[in-house]
């Protein structure tokens, strides 16, 4: 867990410590649709999973991202 959320802080360029499982999508500020692409992109690559194009649009929350990378290990 603590490795995901090093992991999404370095792609959003920002201190892990800013980060929880309730971070929301749109509500933080490094987090807009462009950085929903590029850290899905980013979270597949580094986990070994997938994430469907139509789940992300379901995505709200670093939780729910943890969720497909949890599936994986």
């Amino acid at each position: 867990m603590e490795k995901f959320f090093e992991f999404v802080a370095d792609v959003f360029e920002c201190d892990p410590s800013e980060l929880t499982f309730d971070t929301a999508y749109g509500e933080y500020e490094k987090w807009d649709s462009m950085m929903m692409l590029r850290l899905t992109m980013e979270l597949e690559e580094e986990y070994e999973v997938s994430i469907p194009i139509e789940a992300i649009g379901n995505i709200k929350s670093l939780k729910d991202l943890y969720r497909y990378v949890k599936k994986s290990g």
